[in-house]
């Protein structure tokens, strides 16, 4: 059975170090991409209109270029993979993009089949020859419940290197720069191409998850609203868990920018009376990466499943799965994914019902009546109200029952 994993994490320090505790981990919900409204124009309105006073909604969205490169890189990743002919990926009427079927489809036909090693899992993170060690740490004094930081950090870490790398491998072939090992570097980004199909800013593919949101939007529009405190807390989390993934990724980025660390004095020759020098704290400054974090837990948090594999592994562990995150989420889907009867470790997604040439696929996340998880945390956790086509901020503004809660009359 499927469902994304929501830590609801909490972060404190200790006198000898800082503890991730996580208190709460909720049943599946939807992706991102899965709940994206459907009135697109009027969504994007409302997101310029939001963040007209702070940081602009990115038009620089996911294209189908680059959806074409996550296709042959995910074919090309595993032979086991596969992805039927009748599987397309084009705009969704939605907003965003979504699966289409090219061709008729009958009931019980296989669409896709999805390794465990096309997924990006913790032995991904653990096995990164650059961080993987300190990651590991990470996870031994944190405890059970840290995947969701540890799986951001890693993340956002390869998202940085791949834009630097990009960067330089762009001089080259522009001729502004010689640097024979630029294609190289930036073909080692293991998820390279899976990486540029993720929401990394607000706005690409509609996303307006609220730890994109300026400090002074969150106080102006949710005070007062049952999702104020959830989304201080969910930020306030994610602030502290920033400033740890920064000391495991920070320096690896610099290096990788050329960077170099600023190294400690050394107290030298002293007599037994006088007294040591006094270490200083130095803060490792990284550019980009506060807001590569941000974006790693906005994948994480609207992307992560928690899934059992049938095979050699066999207990549940938070993972981001290629190409299932692309089918949009129904109520009455025609779709449906399970672990592979035949073959160990693959997820297989197969046609619930006969769907005719240019239907959209559908996947159902998440039956939409759970009463364990209110409307506005859905909201607060992943930008989006299931059922619900008006865009956020005009529910906000207009203080609607979701958000705010009604007084009854006597």
């Amino acid at each position: 059975m499927w469902k994304t994993v929501e830590d609801h994490f909490f972060i404190y320090q200790t006198k000898a170090m800082v503890v991730i505790r996580t208190v709460a981990i909720c049943c599946f919900l939807p992706t991102i991409l899965a709940f994206t409204g459907p009135h697109q124009t009027a969504t994007i309105t409302s997101l310029q209109t939001l963040h007209a006073t702070s940081s602009p909604v990115s038009n620089d969205d996911i294209t189908q270029e680059q959806y074409n490169s996550l296709t042959n890189w995910f074919t090309n990743k595993s032979p086991r993979a596969y992805i039927s002919p009748k599987f397309s990926i084009a705009p969704s009427p939605a907003g965003g993009y979504g699966a289409f079927a090219s061709q008729d489809v009958s009931a019980g036909e296989l669409l896709l089949r999805i390794p465990r090693s096309v997924c990006l899992t913790l032995d991904d993170v653990f096995n990164d020859v650059e961080c993987g060690n300190q990651f590991k740490k990470l996870m031994e004094e944190a405890g059970p419940g840290s995947d969701t930081v540890i799986i951001a950090g890693y993340l956002a870490k390869e998202y940085l290197l791949m834009q630097e790398y990009e960067m330089r491998l762009k001089d080259v072939l522009g001729g502004s720069s010689i640097d024979a090992s630029a294609q190289k570097r930036f073909e080692s980004v293991k998820f390279g191409p899976y990486l540029r199909s993720l929401p990394w800013r607000v706005g690409v593919n509609s996303q307006d998850h609220v730890l994109f949101w300026e400090e002074e939007d969150v106080e102006r529009l949710l005070e007062g609203s049952l999702a104020y405190e959830d989304a201080i807390e969910i930020r306030n989390s994610v602030k502290y868990a920033t400033k740890i993934l920064t000391g495991i990724i920070g320096p690896v980025v610099n290096r990788a920018r050329g960077i170099e660390e600023e190294e400690q004095e050394t107290d030298g020759f002293r007599l037994p009376w006088q007294q040591p020098k006094e270490k200083k704290n130095i803060e490792i400054v990284v550019e980009g990466l506060e807001e590569a974090v941000k974006g790693a837990f906005v994948i994480c948090l609207s992307r992560g499943f928690a899934r059992t594999f049938k095979g050699d592994y066999t207990k549940e562990e938070e993972c981001l799965v290629p190409f299932l995150d692309i089918l949009q989420h129904s109520n009455e889907p025609n779709c449906s994914d399970e672990n592979s009867a035949e073959e160990s470790n693959m997820i297989e997604v197969k046609a619930s019902t006969d769907i005719k040439a240019g239907d959209e696929l559908f996947n159902q996340y998440k039956q939409e009546e759970d009463v364990n998880m209110p409307y506005h945390k859905f909201f607060t956790r992943f930008g989006f109200v299931p059922g619900v086509v008006e865009p956020m901020a005009d529910l906000i503004a207009s203080r609607s029952s979701i958000f705010f809660p009604k007084q009854q009359v006597v």
